[in-house]
């Protein structure tokens, strides 16, 4: 877009072919940006419900241990 505008600055709002390219840019940059993004997205989604799951296992087992060393010291 910063292309663009340069170009609008240098050529003004009338020629079409001098902002193709900015624009073109501009629209290829962020197509790969949500090819990046949304695996991006989907793979932190799939490992934070993972992480989550063993955290709640973790807190149980915690709990458990706890719960036994303070049997045995009663």
């Amino acid at each position: 877009m910063i292309l663009t505008f340069q170009a609008i600055t240098i050529y003004g709002a009338g020629d079409p072919k001098a902002m193709a390219g900015g624009i073109s840019s501009a629209l290829i940059t962020t197509v790969l940006g949500l090819i990046v993004a949304i695996p991006t997205i989907v793979l932190h989604t799939f490992v934070s419900s993972s992480s989550k799951g063993v955290i709640h296992i973790l807190e149980e087992q915690a709990a458990g241990i706890v719960a036994a060393h303070q049997e045995k010291s009663a």
